[in-house]
């Protein structure tokens, strides 16, 4: 097949995870034998080849103009990939925003349409965005969300089910460490810490609470952002904030990590928890969106969204569990259910259903 996957960002330029996620499925895809064009945006136009997949880098003007209106880049960029997917023919486009799926069926394609956040309730969706979205699935021949839970709210803001076809996992990076963990709790959130929805500060309201139960806790920030102002003396003593450091270390941090915590809420997915399990890291995160398809009682544990106390007391827990000889081993093994062994087989089945729907 020849397929064109677009978004309007790229790994690792940015370092988020629908951006993983587009960036391993179009290197599967190649590996796989399908023609695959990466098509995305930047400063100037570049095309060039990175491991079998052609990078379609196309000019992205986004003016300040723009910017003051509120529209933004995910607005602008079907306007700016349409004349090249009117000009280039692929079997299937796999768009990964509303407007590029808009702009590929505008132009006689056959579209898989992937909404990569958790779609939000209807009070909260400005009205143009939920329009644009509506458009979005009427315009794709298939549509596909990142879990159950991405899906049912789909379903619920456009009238349509989408297919669920999760991200998948790089198993040949993100490898176990089979030993226990212990010594020293090792905390690790692995998240942009200036982001709102995956709730540092849960977590940093959590840490009181751990630091009297487990006084030689650290937690480490690597995502990127700095620390909000008037955090207790004990609780800034124990963080490090570390930024996400190259590529290659990022498999390592997991490793020596004794418990990822990923508090967010609305997580479509949660990359990070599959690639924490996958790396023998036992996981706590908040029981909201795709977390709970995710998290079993044998590798971490979920708590409600927004509850420090009951976050501290499932770090704790899970500190211990990580300390016992067969967690590493259950956490990687359930972390292999979302290989691209598994996963990428899927994708294939959504766009062959796009090419006869």
């Amino acid at each position: 097949m020849r397929i064109a996957i677009v978004h309007p960002f790229s790994w690792p330029e940015v370092r988020r995870g629908g951006e993983r996620y587009a960036h391993d499925l179009s290197a599967w895809l190649a590996d796989h034998g399908h023609q695959t064009d990466y098509v995305t945006g930047g400063p100037a136009h570049r095309v060039r080849m990175v491991d079998g997949v052609r990078m379609v880098q196309l000019h992205h003007r986004h003016g300040e103009r723009l910017t003051g209106m509120g529209v933004t880049k995910l607005d602008s960029f079907g306007a700016a990939v349409l004349p090249w997917l009117a000009r280039h023919r692929y079997d299937v486009v796999h768009a990964f925003v509303p407007t590029a799926a808009i702009a590929a069926r505008l132009v006689r394609h056959r579209v898989v349409y992937t909404a990569i956040g958790h779609p939000m309730e209807v009070g909260r969706v400005r009205y143009r965005d939920l329009r644009v979205l509506r458009a979005a699935t009427r315009a794709a021949h298939v549509t596909t969300a990142l879990s159950q839970s991405a899906a049912d709210a789909a379903a619920e803001l456009t009238g349509r089910r989408p297919m669920v076809v999760t991200p998948g996992l790089r198993t040949d990076v993100f490898t176990p460490e089979l030993s226990p963990r212990t010594g020293p709790p090792r905390l690790l959130f692995a998240a942009h810490a200036g982001e709102p929805r995956k709730r540092l500060t849960t977590l940093l309201a959590a840490m009181p609470a751990i630091l009297a139960d487990l006084p030689d806790a650290r937690v480490r920030v690597s995502g990127g952002g700095g620390l909000p102002d008037g955090l207790a003396a004990e609780v800034l003593a124990a963080v490090d904030v570390t930024g996400p450091g190259s590529l290659e270390d990022v498999p390592q941090l997991f490793r020596g990590a004794s418990v990822t915590v990923l508090p967010s809420v609305d997580e479509a997915f949660g990359l990070v928890l599959v690639e924490s399990l996958a790396c023998g890291t036992p996981v706590v995160a908040s029981r909201s969106g795709g977390m709970p398809e995710i998290v079993t009682d044998d590798v971490g544990e979920l708590v409600p969204p927004d509850d420090p106390a009951a976050l501290a007391a499932a770090v704790i827990s899970v500190v211990r569990y990580a300390a016992e000889p067969e967690t590493p081993k259950r956490c990687a093994a359930h972390a292999a259910n979302w290989s691209w062994d598994l996963v990428g087989p899927r994708h294939i089945a959504a766009y062959t259903a796009a090419q006869t729907a």
